[in-house]
């Protein structure tokens, strides 16, 4: 039987220790940091780089929601222009009046 650890109780059986060391040198601690370092770093280009995408899909959506409002404003005008003239002919027929012809 080999145990792992220290016992006291069993005499005549071989004792084994295992001791787990974590030490960090000068060189680990150096690498260490710079891998954290650049994963923050790619976090933040990550980051950053998404903003900038949504950036210009919002201002793609507002210039394209600017140009829908103006086209909207401006077939209204053209509306009304057509109900207007459509009304005139219909009060004139009403009255008895013909369009002139030259």
């Amino acid at each position: 039987m080999i145990f792992i650890g220290k016992r006291d109780k069993d005499l005549g059986v071989r004792k084994r220790s295992a001791e787990r060391r974590f030490v960090l040198g000068p060189n680990t601690l150096k690498i260490t940091v710079i891998v954290i370092l650049a994963v923050f770093s790619l976090f933040y280009l990550s980051q950053s780089s998404q903003s900038a995408t949504k950036n210009y899909v919002v201002s793609d959506l507002e210039s394209q929601k600017s140009r829908v409002t103006a086209e909207k404003e401006r077939l209204e005008v053209e509306a009304n222009r057509l109900k207007a003239l459509s009304l005139i002919q219909e009060k004139a027929s009403e009255k008895g009046m013909e369009a002139s012809s030259k």
